[in-house]
């Protein structure tokens, strides 16, 4: 296991810090925060500064947190768009990392089937029993994500038929590539995050992302972000990057703080003036 470069992420601030020593936990926005601040909060780094980039396998490298601690980090499993990499999403990855969470990116172009990330979910469930291993005890292999942009959205979708999968995240998902096939959606088995950008061209919500929406049986929550293009969510996140995050929190963390920017009448992304908010209950 090579460890291939670290990247030093500023912390939100000395108290959250002093927190996290005490605590041991990943920052939480104060209780005090609503709305806007709330929001505004998940697009600002956690409080794991230091973070670092280990290769565990010849097609998976972990964005993760350079002091670990024991209460084991949940695992986000990444899938790039066509012909990307990590790279193409490098601080996007990194926010993730520095809010605790173990990021696992599938080092193919072609995410779209997901078998590279189901791969890439067996390494580091491997390392986190291998005692050699800097992940050894450090990863909750019962908290999952499967995240992804584009064909790797589609490969998230495919993924979330695991059990072992808790909550997919598919940014503008491409659904019509020969790898994805439509009929894994009925077999989704967690809640879904569903994203997608207005202006986008390549993979447009009326063709990509509202089949998902209709046809998903699970919890779904479709966030159509207005004026974004389908290249809106690489590098950074851009404005997706702070909802992503909130819902991470809040899925793989069972962590109540985030849940009012999705819930409710008024829930805070619905009161968004670039957001459109649809969401759906679990069928009966």
């Amino acid at each position: 296991m090579q460890a291939i470069k670290r990247r030093t992420l500023a912390p939100t601030s000395w108290f959250a810090t002093l927190l996290l020593v005490i605590s041991g936990c990943a920052y939480q926005p104060p209780p005090e925060l609503v709305g806007q601040d709330l929001l505004r909060s998940y697009f600002q780094p956690g409080v794991y500064a230091g973070i670092e980039q280990t290769r565990i396998s010849r097609d998976c490298v972990v964005f993760h947190p350079i002091n670990m601690n024991d209460e084991r980090h949940p695992i986000v499993i990444w899938g790039n768009g066509t012909y990307a990499s990590p790279a193409s999403y490098r601080l996007m990855l990194e926010h993730w990392a520095s809010w605790g969470f173990v990021v696992v990116a599938a080092m193919t172009p072609n995410a779209g089937s997901g078998r590279e990330m189901l791969e890439c979910l067996d390494d580091i469930r491997n390392e986190y029993s291998r005692r050699e291993s800097v992940f050894f005890g450090k990863v909750d292999t019962t908290r999952v994500a499967a995240a992804g942009h584009s064909q790797g959205g589609g490969g998230a979708l495919m993924m979330g038929r695991d059990l072992r999968v808790d909550t997919v995240i598919a940014i503008q998902p491409y659904t019509r590539g020969p790898r994805f096939v439509p009929q894994v959606i009925s077999d989704l088995k967690g809640p879904l995050l569903l994203l997608s950008g207005a202006e986008d061209v390549t993979a447009a919500p009326d063709i990509h992302q509202q089949p998902v929406f209709e046809q998903s049986p699970v919890d779904t929550t479709w966030l159509n972000l207005r004026g974004a293009t389908h290249l809106a969510p690489m590098q950074t996140g851009g404005s997706y990057l702070g909802p992503m995050t909130a819902w991470l929190r809040w899925i793989l963390w069972d962590d109540p703080v985030p849940e009012p920017l999705f819930e409710g009448d008024n829930c805070v992304l619905c009161q968004q003036d670039n957001w459109t908010v649809n969401r759906k209950a679990q069928s009966q």
